[in-house]
């Protein structure tokens, strides 16, 4: 139970991931280019990789004006997929404890 909750905490107040912490993708070899740009809600990273097997791939990670990591979308073959949504992980987490919750009120109950 314990982990959920610190799961929920981190998800509601960590920012989990910085802009700066990005920047330095730019120095490793498999990535063409690292840039920001503002988005409407705040700042977005956008960077292209090369995955080898899987290929070109471009992730763009949406940041609040707080700089907390909301979102990151994957494109390739021009197809952007969502692989990770703050609210989304939140709910998970949430979900997650409440369940584990009445697990345990049933064993002790």
């Amino acid at each position: 139970m314990d982990t959920n909750i610190r799961k929920i905490y981190e998800m509601m107040y960590s920012p989990i991931l910085t802009p700066y912490n990005l920047l330095e993708n730019a120095k490793i070899d498999n990535y063409s280019y690292v840039k920001y740009y503002k988005g409407e809600d705040g700042l977005i990273c956008e960077m292209q990789c090369d995955m080898q097997e899987e290929g070109i791939k471009v992730f763009y990670y949406h940041f609040d004006s707080k700089d907390f990591l909301q979102s990151i979308y994957m494109e390739s073959n021009n197809t952007r997929e969502k692989v990770f949504d703050r609210t989304i992980e939140i709910n998970k987490a949430k979900e997650c404890y409440f369940i584990e919750r009445e697990t345990n009120k049933e064993l002790v109950g």
